[in-house]
């Protein structure tokens, strides 16, 4: 073996605590982001799924004819006299 190689195992050697520390911090925060990533999927394909299954609520139409009278006293667009 050549000596550069040499050096480069005697400092693997040499930090190998601290390597595999960081290397398993790497794989933790890998597995942490996608464990986030497949719920957010899963999460919004059921809402997905939720919205098409469940009736629309039609709305109703009498409480907009309602503010339509109440503005006819001037209480949503007042006139100012001129």
């Amino acid at each position: 073996m050549s000596q550069a190689k040499v050096d480069r195992q005697k400092e693997y050697k040499k930090n190998r605590k601290q390597i595999m520390a960081k290397e398993k911090r790497q794989r933790t925060f890998g597995k942490a982001i996608a464990y986030l990533v497949a719920v957010a999927i899963l999460g919004g394909l059921g809402y997905s799924v939720y919205n098409k299954l469940t009736p629309q609520k039609e709305t109703d139409s009498s409480a907009y004819y309602n503010l339509i009278q109440t503005d006819q006293y001037g209480i949503l667009d007042p006139q100012l006299p001129e």
